[in-house]
């Protein structure tokens, strides 16, 4: 069962997935400086916050 809905942060994939844009167009935003930062919430398990991917998005809703 996938609790997306219900957790404070997302895989690289889901937010791929809900902004629709594609997994390397993200890691290049995030090489440029133009995305959030990933957050490591384990060893081996890295994320995006949902808060700071909203606020992305609602930036550059602003900005366009």
């Amino acid at each position: 069962m996938n609790n997306q809905e219900n957790r404070p942060f997302l895989t690289i994939k889901e937010a791929s997935e809900m902004l629709g844009i594609s997994v390397s167009t993200i890691n290049r935003l995030i090489k440029r400086g133009d995305f959030p930062l990933k957050v490591k919430i384990s060893p081996r398990r890295m994320v995006f916050m949902k808060c700071q991917i909203q606020e992305w998005v609602d930036k550059k809703r602003k900005d366009w």
